[in-house]
């Protein structure tokens, strides 16, 4: 099994999202593309990856496998990455075999983990509120409610997006819409809000937002917000963040 990515720095990007939320995890190649599914260890978080076998510069994969990995020992070789390499991807005697190719071709050998556990099924979520926005915005208004609170209200309304953090220390509000330019598109079914975490959703966006400028938003009333980072080429790099109860 091996396959070969030919920008070892988006790589970089996709790995170290990742990594914000997940220690280890499994990825599972199969012959339609590579994907992983994880939650944090307490259960707040949940990352799904996919990247078709399209956007490989080579993929061969015959049948499901297993990759069980410690994400820091990937983002470590990333680190040493060049901006013109390649990297790849072998699996051979219970091993993980990276390889950054450029002036010099760099091998990194990891032992495979034994990662147990059930594995996730697929969310099924009645979203009532979906925006598009640049994911810059987005992290840069998360940065200012970061200033008066450790949680965040998100409300939609009409053609709406709020970002609203309350505190002793003071109150930060920021609004989105198409006509300001600050929102791609949204569509509110009715109206909805919902307290998250600025932690998690910081630690997230802080590094996905360079896997994608637009960032894909949907929640309810409540209900986990579902963030979706685009790709380019078709896959997706996804992740659902409980709700905070007042």
């Amino acid at each position: 099994m091996k396959f070969v990515f030919p920008d070892a720095r988006e790589w970089k990007y996709i790995i170290e999202s990742i990594a914000t939320i997940v220690d280890e995890a499994n990825f599972v190649a199969s012959p339609d593309g590579l994907k992983l599914r994880a939650l944090d260890p307490g259960r707040v978080a949940m990352v799904d990856l996919y990247i078709p076998a399209n956007l490989f510069e080579e993929y061969n994969v015959e049948q499901d496998t297993k990759i069980g990995v410690v994400l820091d020992d990937i983002n470590d070789v990333l680190k040493r990455a060049k901006s013109d390499d390649k990297i790849s991807f072998e699996v051979s005697g219970g091993r993980l075999i990276i390889t950054l190719a450029g002036r010099a071709e760099r091998r990194f050998r990891f032992p495979l983990l034994d990662i147990s556990g059930q594995e996730l099924p697929s969310p099924k979520l009645n979203f009532t509120v979906a925006a598009k926005m640049l994911s810059d915005t987005f992290r840069d208004a998360l940065k200012d409610a970061e200033l008066v609170s450790e949680t965040v209200k998100m409300r939609a309304e009409n053609e709406n997006l709020w970002l609203i953090a309350k505190s002793d220390k003071g109150e930060v509000e920021s609004r989105f819409s198409i006509e300001t330019g600050s929102l791609v598109e949204i569509d509110v079914k009715e109206t909805a809000e919902a307290n998250y975490g600025i932690d998690f959703l910081n630690k997230i966006v802080s590094k996905a937002y360079r896997v994608s400028d637009i960032l894909g938003l949907r929640f309810a009333t409540n209900m986990p917000l579902e963030l979706t980072f685009d790709i380019a080429g078709g896959g997706t790099l996804k992740y659902l963040l409980a709700p905070r109860m007042e």
